[in-house]
């Protein structure tokens, strides 16, 4: 899809890709070559479950891409940690692939208000295209706006 983002978008764009980016490797290269162009906005979808599970005794697993089923012991402390290690790993692998691909990320958990995380998302883009541009913060902005009146 990131591939044929390419082809359809002939003109610079504003782009949202939409996706848990829970899928194989390769996607990053597409998603470079994608922001060289356009302004690229990753808005990555995720389950807080998917980082740290809770303690709910045995839990059959399955896997979505392949369907795989494991039956799995939450109340082992052992497990839940290396789950919980395996979990920042991919993160962090993730949040770097990103980062390299040169793309604005914005994180919604599924429990999240979506309107808030948007808004908030706005603002911090806001903030830094003001910096970007020699402005200042836009707390200073507010500050110097109250003193004036």
């Amino acid at each position: 899809l990131l591939i044929a983002g390419q082809r359809i978008v002939k003109r610079r764009s504003t782009v949202f890709v939409i996706s848990d980016f829970i899928s194989p490797p390769g996607w990053e290269q597409a998603l470079a070559e994608l922001s060289r162009r356009h302004d690229v906005t990753a808005v990555r979808l995720f389950d807080p479950l998917e980082m740290e599970l809770p303690d709910l005794g045995l839990v059959t697993m399955r896997d979505a891409e392949t369907g795989e089923q494991l039956l799995v012991d939450t109340h082992d402390a052992g497990f839940r940690a290396r789950f919980a290690a395996a979990a920042r790993a991919r993160e962090d692998a993730l949040l770097s692939s990103l980062a390299q691909a040169g793309v604005d990320t914005l994180e919604l958990a599924t429990d999240d208000d979506l309107l808030d995380a948007i808004l908030r998302f706005a603002d911090l883009r806001r903030q830094r295209a003001r910096l970007a541009s020699g402005g200042a913060p836009a707390h200073l902005v507010r500050n110097e706006a109250r003193r004036a009146s």
